[in-house]
């Protein structure tokens, strides 16, 4: 089901609704549908989602197969289920606690996405704002590369989730994070979610997508084969000067760092924002930019030039904010670019 639209029959195989199928590879659906959720699945060194599976009966419950099948506006509904409505389940509707934690033997509303890998503990959480937010541990150097990232992105108009930390005067987000904050302390950084009621987010290994995080054509192939209509290399070009100014190498090959964003209402699939800048680091990186400036002249001349004017732009970024190892990445990359 995308909300209260049925999208894909899993008994038969059969694809109900082809704009909507959260997968595009319909030659083998059974395959990709698989494929996709199998992507959704929690991982069992996620100790919170082990709980809340405990909680509510284990993993064959009814209930605990809706809150783990439950990612943005996805979830699966019975055949024979005439009762439970999106907007019973959804965490959009129906809000969960800050720490959505099992009181007694009532457990909390639904979560968003209980599909928390990688190597950080993390947990969704919701404050008496009602933004909803991941919390990623982290080591301190790594939150405080990770908020000046976002920050850079946001100053440069790209679009990126955005992220905040807790200090003794309660939220900092990344647009008042400075270089000189004292991270020593940090361990925590607060991901802004990034979805709602009518945007949902498809990662590539999902789709069954993989792609070279350093060439701009591969990922360009990759936003096309996930059903992305236009600007695929212009999207790609952004995302890749970006990672190669801030040395962000999980994005290579890591494919479920790589996403579109689904419209619910149109259909429409589009790029997603950038997100997971852990592995960002305050360098010098001329191994990885050169490595990905054979692969941009590799493409043609306007991919070049697109890739300057980007990397000016950003350069002038990096200057105002006073990121010194950033703005000397963005100049090398000029260099290397150079026409």
């Amino acid at each position: 089901m995308l909300r209260e639209l049925p999208v894909y029959d899993i008994s038969n195989d059969v694809v109900i609704n082809n704009q909507f199928c959260p997968f595009n590879d319909f030659s083998d659906s059974k395959k990709a549908y698989k494929k996709w959720r199998d992507n959704r699945v929690y991982l069992k060194t996620n100790r919170m989602s082990e709980r809340l599976v405990n909680e509510l009966g284990g993993s064959r419950t009814r209930e605990a197969s809706r809150r783990l099948s439950l990612s943005d506006c996805y979830w699966i509904r019975h055949k024979y289920d005439d009762v439970t409505s999106f907007e019973s389940i959804t965490p959009y509707l129906n809000r969960f606690s800050e720490a959505y934690s099992v009181r007694g033997n009532v457990p909390s509303p639904s979560v968003p996405e209980l599909v928390l890998g990688g190597a950080q503990p993390k947990v969704w959480a919701c404050g008496s704002d009602n933004v909803t937010y991941m919390r990623k541990s982290e080591i301190p150097e790594q939150i405080h590369t990770e908020m000046l990232a976002v920050k850079l992105a946001h100053e440069c108009k790209i679009p990126c989730m955005n992220a905040f930390v807790i200090t003794e005067k309660g939220r900092l987000y990344a647009n008042k994070y400075t270089i000189n904050h004292d991270f020593q302390n940090l361990g925590i950084i607060n991901l802004v979610n990034f979805t709602n009621i009518e945007r949902s987010m498809i990662q590539f290994d999902q789709l069954n997508i993989g792609v070279n995080g350093f060439d701009p054509a591969s990922v360009a192939e990759g936003y096309k084969r996930a059903g992305v209509q236009i600007n695929q290399l212009s999207a790609a070009i952004i995302r890749v000067v970006f990672d190669c100014i801030v040395g962000n190498i999980d994005r290579e090959t890591n494919t479920s760092n790589w996403a579109i964003f689904i419209n619910n209402t149109t259909g429409e699939r589009t790029p997603s924002h950038l997100y997971d800048f852990n592995w960002a680091r305050l360098t010098e990186n001329e191994k990885m930019i050169k490595k990905a400036t054979s692969y941009i002249k590799s493409i043609n001349t306007e991919a070049v030039k697109e890739s300057v004017d980007l990397t000016s732009k950003i350069k002038q970024s990096c200057k105002n904010l006073g990121l010194a190892e950033w703005e000397s990445n963005a100049k090398y990359l000029e260099t290397e670019l150079g026409l």
